[in-house]
């Protein structure tokens, strides 16, 4: 009887294990036509599915973005076979839900079994990079261009990572960026690098240098199109300059940054007209930036146009000034819990002098004045300009504001007979 029912259980065994294995080929000549919702539907008929359909169907999911689903397939696997495999892929789809502990957790877990995976090591590099964990990153982007010196890319990115650290990391950062030149001289992200860095520090040969190399590699690139109108400005070479700014019109890059520097560059030639135009665009574009608004009146200035230069300038002026409303508000608010009613009222009222739309700044000045002065027609006047100005933005406010402004006139009323 017992070698009957164990002859069962191996038969079953047998045919389960045949059902799935058929499974997996229909799967498989679905997947090659791109369908993996129906791969998926075939695969999730499986009962009591084996650690290879659990593969397929977390492998699946994750392809497609869908990684938390992954994440409980790939549980399900690794309960049955523990291996380091699934657990790498756990620690990828941890990584794409933005677990970033739990993947880093798995991550080392993995290379501690097997320390040889440099791509996993260098998935791992950037992992500590994206959470701020620089000195941990360049530890192992040192550890893999020890493993692997030919690699420019491995260099590339220790420049990136000591550039985080600021100024105590500027000359590894630049070496680094160097190194993975000399490796490969076509390395355009590090030939960037370099290019910036020669143009902060005024080495202009050093700067067109790298810049011209970028450009010669890659001629429809936003970013060297711009290093070069910018740093053709700079050597007065205007005509360069509007060469390369043409060139990134007509890459669709017509940015705030294009427009700036074509205005600066008829500026400089004394094109006013041109530069007017181009001015203007830019204006369209954000109408309170200080310095359009500057160049604009340079413009008219030029153009001898007096009353419009001074519009501008004063325009220019005003978009400076810091808005410091927010700062004299909260440190009125401080004032009046320690009871300082005085310096609070000064406080908000230069705040309120700073941006008279800040509607919750005149209607905390408009109580405070309301407690703290007899005479009432000052909180009256700040209401009422509250309700002229502000009635839409805050229904509770607008509602106190109008019970007060009856209140205070029915007072006045029955003192003075009569209400300004």
């Amino acid at each position: 009887m017992t070698k009957k029912l164990l002859f069962i259980g191996l038969f079953l065994l047998i045919l389960k294990t045949e059902a799935q294995t058929s499974v997996l080929k229909i799967t498989d000549s679905i997947l090659q036509t791109g369908n993996y919702k129906a791969a998926l539907a075939e695969l999730q008929k499986v009962e009591n599915p084996s650690y290879e359909v659990l593969e397929i169907i977390a492998g699946i999911n994750q392809k497609v973005g869908n990684n938390s689903v992954a994440i409980k397939y790939y549980d399900k696997a690794f309960r049955i076979n523990p291996s380091v495999k699934i657990k790498e892929q756990l620690a990828k789809s941890y990584q794409s839900i933005g677990n970033a502990d739990k993947a880093i957790q798995m991550y080392n877990e993995v290379l501690q079994t097997n320390p040889d995976n440099l791509l996993l090591k260098y998935n791992l590099a950037k992992l500590y990079m994206s959470e701020k964990k620089v000195k941990k990153a360049i530890e192992l982007f040192n550890e893999l261009s020890e493993k692997d010196s030919l690699n420019a890319n491995y260099q590339y990115q220790l420049g990136i990572a000591y550039e985080k650290l600021g100024q105590s990391g500027f000359s590894n950062s630049v070496n680094s960026f160097i190194k993975a030149y000399n490796i490969d001289s076509l390395h355009l992200k590090s030939i960037y690098n370099l290019a910036k860095f020669y143009r902060k520090l005024k080495f202009k040969d050093s700067a067109t240098l790298f810049i011209d190399k970028g450009l010669k590699i890659n001629p429809k690139s936003i970013n060297f199109n711009q290093l070069k109108a910018n740093d053709a400005f700079l050597n007065k070479e205007f005509d360069t300059a509007l060469v390369y700014l043409k060139k990134l019109e007509e890459l669709n890059f017509k940015t705030m940054f294009t427009y700036k520097m074509y205005g600066l560059t008829y500026l400089n030639m004394k094109k006013f007209d041109k530069a007017e135009e181009y001015f203007k665009i830019a204006q369209a574009k954000d109408f309170k930036d200080a310095s359009v608004a500057y160049n604009l009146g340079l413009v008219q200035k030029g153009m001898k146009n007096f009353d419009k230069a001074a519009y501008y300038f004063a325009t220019s002026i005003y978009y400076q000034k810091p808005k410091l409303d927010k700062n004299y508000f909260q440190l009125g608010l401080m004032q009046l819990e320690q009871k300082e009613v005085k310096r609070a009222l000064k406080s908000l009222e230069e705040g309120y002098r700073n941006n008279r739309n800040n509607h919750q700044l005149l209607f905390q000045l408009a109580m405070t004045e309301d407690d703290y002065y007899k005479d009432k027609k000052i909180a009256l006047q700040r209401f009422e300009k509250y309700i002229e100005s502000f009635s839409d933005k805050d229904k509770k406010s607008t509602l106190y504001a109008k019970q007060r402004i009856k209140e205070i006139k029915t007072t006045l009323f029955m003192n003075e007979g009569k209400v300004d």
